[in-house]
This record gives structure tokens, C-alpha cells and sequence, in this order.
């Protein structure tokens, strides 16, 4: 068997494999007595029917499986035994196979480049104080409240914090802004809708939003809307809107009372268990939001300390998943399918930036894991399978037996802890600096 690698590009090679005409014959010799042994022809007893019969009431399987063996023997020889890392096989030419001649099966494949690992250990990363502030508790504290609250109808001027019933419709010039953009009707036109006064998280109109204060039941009023220059829907960029409003019923947000019946809901004894409750809530989101922050940090540091060429494939594939994430995301916002065709050049563009990136950080990651010696362990899996169960709502037992049956699901779960647990160790080995807030967001 004689094997001929030519290089495509960086991250790209054919290996064509070469079975002589006498290892064809063997492994059809081979062949035919598996057949043979396991062949029932009537007349005569199982492994003693001639060759010839069996030839000729099975040839075509005996064609397809002569086929898959040559190709899975130039596969061990020329893939598996290729001493380059071979990325995914992008293409088989399996040429012609038969019995008394040369077969030549070519592989096109990508290849994980080689490159010097870069140095990992100390990497440089900055978080912020996870001390929950006295104004981040109160803020945490009214929000419980708001969800407890009672909407009363009330014959007053709403303010900030109450509901109003209201219609809306806004106009650029005389064009209204529901014929700009009528994938979104929150920019538009609102016959009847509910909005929280002055709620400044509130998706939708901020001028009609904040509009809302000091109106009652019956008024109407215009506000000017002016949106930034980077506002999407694109069709609203920088342009400005008059929004007539009408107000037609006042809620009135009555909080409950914090007492003994109200602290007994919430599992503590008073206020200031409730506060430090909320507090140690406040810093464990802190944590975490500081543990992603590092670990973006880290993957950053690694992209700009080595330069390499990445498997094309990847990307592809890897641009396609980021776009179906995204796409996802959005739908469930309400964002159409004719807003992201509108988009899908800058979109794509977007996706296969992400794509690349994530998949050169996923190679160095696997070069340190390598050198690192980072092992699968029994307990790795039991932990993700725990995860997963919870998350998909399944019985753990039900997402082994799965997983039993689905060895490429198991590969990539493999990967996805080795990767895991090498960004733990970069993370554990990284020098912290913790910074202001303010001060993290120009660092970004």
C-alpha cells in the first residue's frame, strides 16, 4: 500500500492511497469466505457451498463490501496513520474497486495546523468587586416587592412605577413608523397596550414610555422620539419620530406590606435576613459574571499570541452554528425572518468572525490539554451527564442509554470537558487584578 500527500493550501491535503491489485484479491479472498461461512444456499450446509455460487447470488453485496473494506484499509493506512493531525475528512474519491486491480482512494482533508503553543500560565486578566452595594440590595429588594405588588384603577395622574392602559402611534413627517417597520409594532402603532410609567428597562418607545407620567385616563398627548444612530430596527436610525399618545386606565402600584405574613413567604425571619439573603445573591452573580469575563479575557490573550491558519470546514460549519444560535435568540425576541434577510451579508460576515475565532481558541485550548496531559476522568462525565439531565428535564438514567447509542455525541462531550477543564487550569494559573467597573468597561 503507498500513500502520496499533496499539500492544497495551509490547512488542506489530499491523500491518495494506493491498494495493489494483490491486496484487493486478498481482502476479496477474505471476503468471500466470510460469505461463505455465513451464507445459507439451499442444497448445500452452511460454509460448504462453492465459491462460485456464492459469487453469483451475491455480487452485488459482495461488490459493496469489497468497496468498504479497500476504503476503510486506506483509511487506517493513509488518515489514521498520517503523521499530521487530520481536522475532518472534507471529500472520498473512492475511484473504481474490483477484484485483480489497483485501487486508488483519495482523501481530501483538513488538518490541524502545527504552531508553537503559547505561553499560558499568568496570563494577565482584570475583574470587578463582587461586595453587593446598599443601593444594589434596595434596588433588588423593590424589584421582589414590584412582583408582589397589587395594580389598583385609579382615578389619578399616573407615575412612575404604575401601569397604564394606552395606544400609541408614531409618525416620521407624514409616513407612519408601522409602514417603516412593520416587523415590529412596538415601534409603530399600539392600539392597546400596557406600559409601567417611566420604567426605565422597558423595551419599546422610551419617549412614550416616559410619556406616560402625569397622564390620566382620557388624556392624550405628542412626544418626540429621537433614535441613536445605531438603533435597530435600521429603518429608525437616527431619525425622530412624534408619537400621539392616548391614556385610557391608571393602575396604581400598591407594594405589600413587609410584614411577618410577607417574610414567612419569602423563607426568613425579617428584613435583614431578607437583605443579606439578597446580597449573598447579588455577589454569587458577581462571581460568575467575573469567572466569564476571565475566561473571555484568557481567550482573547491566546488569539493574539499565535497566528495561524485555521481549517476552512470549521469555520463553515462552526459559522452556521453561531448563525442558528443567533437567529434563535432573536426570533424569540419577535425579530422577523424578512429583518434577517435584509441583514444575512453582515450577518454571515458576523458569524464567521465569531466562528473563526472560536474554533483557533478551541485548537490552542486542545495543544495545551496535549501538553497539559488533561484527562477524561469517570467523574467528568457523571457531572456533565447530572448537568445535561437537569437541564433537558431528563432522568439521567434515560440520557445515558441515549448516549450509549451515540458514539459522536459522546466524542464531542469528551471534547467539551477536556476544553473545560483546560480553561479551569488557565483560569486557576491567571494573575487577577481587580478593577472599578468603570474602569473594566474601557479595558474591554
Amino acid at each position: 500500500m503507498k500513500t502520496d500527500v499533496q499539500d492544497i493550501n495551509a490547512t488542506r491535503k489530499t491523500i491518495a492511497v494506493t491498494v495493489t491489485s494483490e491486496e484487493v484479491s486478498e481482502l476479496e479472498a477474505k471476503l468471500i469466505k466470510d460469505f461463505q461461512r455465513q451464507a445459507k444456499i439451499p442444497g448445500f450446509r452452511p460454509g460448504k457451498a462453492p465459491e462460485n455460487m456464492v459469487r453469483m447470488r451475491f455480487a452485488k453485496d459482495l461488490k459493496q463490501e469489497l468497496k468498504q473494506r479497500v476504503v476503510s484499509q486506506a483509511h487506517q493506512e493513509g488518515v489514521a496513520g498520517a503523521d499530521f493531525e487530520v481536522f475532518t475528512i472534507v471529500e472520498l474519491n473512492e475511484g473504481e474497486i474490483s477484484a485483480g486491480q489497483d485501487a486508488v482512494v483519495t482523501f481530501t482533508v483538513d488538518v490541524v495546523p502545527e504552531f508553537e503553543v503559547p505561553a499560558y500560565e499568568g496570563l494577565k486578566v482584570t475583574n470587578t468587586p463582587t461586595e453587593a452595594t446598599d443601593e444594589e440590595v434596595s434596588k433588588m429588594l423593590d424589584q421582589i416587592l414590584s412582583q408582589r405588588a397589587e395594580y389598583n384603577v385609579a382615578e389619578k395622574a399616573a407615575e412612575k412605577g404604575d401601569y397604564v392602559q394606552c395606544g400609541y402611534e408614531g409618525k416620521i413627517g407624514d409616513e407612519l413608523v408601522a409602514d417603516l417597520v412593520p416587523e415590529t409594532p412596538m415601534f409603530g402603532t399600539q392600539k392597546t397596550t400596557w406600559e409601567e410609567a417611566g420604567n426605565e428597562d422597558a423595551p419599546g418607545v422610551r419617549a412614550v414610555v416616559d410619556g406616560l407620567v402625569g397622564m390620566k385616563a382620557g388624556d392624550t398627548k405628542e412626544v418626540t422620539m429621537e433614535f441613536p444612530e445605531d438603533f435597530q430596527p435600521e429603518a429608525l436610525a437616527g431619525k425622530t419620530a412624534v408619537y400621539t399618545i392616548e391614556a385610557k386606565e391608571v393602575r396604581e402600584k400598591v407594594m405589600p406590606e413587609m410584614d411577618e405574613e410577607f417574610f414567612k413567604s419569602l423563607q426568613v425571619a425579617d428584613e435583614a435576613e431578607l437583605r443579606s439573603k439578597i446580597a449573598e445573591n447579588i455577589e454569587n452573580q458577581k462571581k460568575q459574571q467575573n469567572a466569564n469575563s476571565e475566561r473571555q479575557q484568557i481567550t482573547q490573550e491566546l488569539l493574539k499570541a499565535v497566528d495561524f491558519e485555521v481549517p476552512q470546514s470549521g469555520v463553515e460549519s462552526e459559522t452556521d452554528a453561531v448563525l442558528r444560535d443567533f437567529m434563535q435568540r432573536n426570533m424569540q425576541q419577535g425579530v422577523s425572518a424578512e429583518e434577517f434577510e435584509k441583514h444575512k451579508e453582515s450577518l454571515h460576515e458576523g458569524a464567521s468572525k465569531a466562528a473563526h475565532d472560536r474554533l483557533k481558541s478551541r485548537i490552542i485550548l486542545s495543544k495545551i490539554a496535549e501538553k497539559e496531559k488533561i484527562k477524561v476522568e469517570n467523574e467528568d462525565f457523571s457531572r456533565m451527564i447530572m448537568m445535561e439531565a437537569q437541564q433537558s428535564g431528563q432522568q439521567p438514567e434515560k440520557l445515558v442509554k441515549e448516549l450509549q447509542k451515540d458514539q459522536n455525541r459522546i466524542n464531542q462531550m469528551r471534547r467539551d470537558i477536556i476544553l473545560g477543564k483546560t480553561m479551569d487550569l488557565l483560569a486557576e494559573k491567571a494573575e487577577r487584578e481587580t478593577v472599578e467597573p468603570a474602569e473594566a468597561a474601557v479595558a474591554e
